[in-house]
């Protein structure tokens, strides 16, 4: 079955959200996150047929001069998993963030993530490094919202 990969626009709200109905404690908290990413165009989602099976979330950094945009959340639905999904969200995203620099007449220079240092994000890890994006800074537990372990930073730069 074919997974189509777009920016979700408000025709499909009410499914992004309701996929993300037990993720956080309530519909409300989900919609508070996320209507700025919505708004803006900053989400990228992985639909098969009318289910929601990946989204990848972003937004610009610090000014639009600087060239920096960040990664907030990327998943993939596990039963998704090793199927190429998170990397078309990823060539997806950065194609528009690109666009979305241009518009300031700006370009993209760098984009951000963090993620789990854990043997549970080995998988992402890996696509991520594949993706050319690079370790540059480990955050100890509790240093940022990390109860559960130590986070990692990735960037990928543009002809680094």
């Amino acid at each position: 079955m074919e997974v189509r990969i777009q920016t979700v626009t408000r025709r499909y709200r009410d499914e992004f959200f309701k996929a993300y109905e037990g993720v956080y404690s309530s519909r409300e908290e989900a919609k508070a996150f996320y209507n700025r990413f919505l708004e803006n165009g900053w989400i990228s989602c992985a639909w098969k047929k009318d289910k929601l099976v990946g989204v990848l979330a972003w937004t610009p950094r610090e000014t639009v001069k600087n060239g920096l945009a960040e990664i907030v959340e990327i998943w993939v639905a596990i039963e998704e998993r090793g199927k190429g999904i998170g990397e078309r969200l990823i060539d997806h995203a950065l194609k528009k963030m690109q666009k979305y620099y241009h518009r300031f007449g700006c370009e993209l220079q760098k984009v951000m993530l963090f993620t789990g240092g854990s043997d549970e994000f080995s998988a992402a890890r890996a696509l991520y490094e594949k993706k050319g994006f690079r370790a540059v800074a480990t955050i100890p537990q509790g240093v940022l919202d990390n109860p559960y372990g130590v986070d990692l930073l990735y960037v990928w730069q543009i002809n680094a």
